[in-house]
């Protein structure tokens, strides 16, 4: 059987046995795959650089289609990340973060080409020096929205009408954010200025996006309480980010 030939972003490596790796990818053909690469902790490793954590890369697949374990035959990268998260420790561990959101959210083998387009936009504006925290609040709320989990900032979720200029409240029972006559939300509540920032997040490409509001820290909760109640688990990397967030403002 040919290989299937594919651009994809690594998401992860693990060890295989003693000279081997298992590689986490996104591809845009297949969506998420695992393939074996053979070699890879050799010495020098036989894909060098290309395994690193979001390099983008060409790569030819090979095994049955569906199959849960491909063989990684070429392997060819496209564009490194490593200049990008060698930049500072911030943006390393924000890479690492965008890593997981990905894989966490990708569906094994079911092409997602706007995942795929995200994934490529948010890197660009990483590498062109977009704040990482304005790129989170950006990849984490058109993930959810990609897979239908993101509310209308628009309408409320219990009357279907159009929603005041202004704050906007969330509640959980209607899963969105209601009008005055739906509520009282439970809540949290999402400032103007924050709300303006999420109708630039959901028009405008990553690198045109202004820097989030100061006040998008709740942004930041609530965002990752729609991904813990999606995933029904919370994300390793988040956690290791609100910890260094944690000891920076001590």
């Amino acid at each position: 059987m040919p290989p299937i030939a594919t651009d994809a972003f690594v998401l992860r490596t693990y060890t295989l046995g003693e000279t081997s790796k298992v590689v986490v990818l996104l591809t845009r053909e297949r969506g998420k795959a695992r393939a074996v690469a053979k070699g890879a902790r050799g010495a020098p490793g036989r894909y060098l650089s290309a395994l690193e954590p979001l390099s983008e890369v060409r790569v030819g697949l090979h095994g049955r289609q569906g199959a849960e374990l491909y063989r990684l035959g070429q392997c060819e990268l496209v564009r490194s990340a490593f200049p990008t998260g060698s930049r500072d420790l911030e943006t390393a561990l924000a890479l690492s973060y965008f890593a997981e959101l990905l894989e966490s959210f990708s569906q094994e083998g079911e092409a997602e080409d706007p995942v795929y387009r995200l994934a490529a936009a948010v890197l660009a504006a990483a590498e062109a020096g977009k704040p990482v925290v304005t790129l989170s609040r950006y990849l984490e709320a058109w993930l959810l929205r990609l897979h239908g989990i993101y509310p209308p900032i628009d309408r409320c979720a219990s009357c279907g009408g159009a929603l005041p200029a202004g704050a906007l409240a969330y509640h959980g029972h209607a899963r969105g954010f209601v009008c005055s006559r739906c509520g009282p939300a439970s809540g949290p509540l999402l400032v103007e200025r924050v709300r303006g920032f999420l109708a630039d997040v959901f028009q405008r490409p990553p690198s045109a996006l202004p820097a989030a509001p100061t006040e998008a820290s709740i942004l930041e909760s609530f965002h990752r309480d729609l991904i813990t109640q999606h995933l029904e688990r919370g994300l390793r990397s988040h956690r290791v980010l609100s910890d260094i967030a944690r000891d920076v403002a001590r």
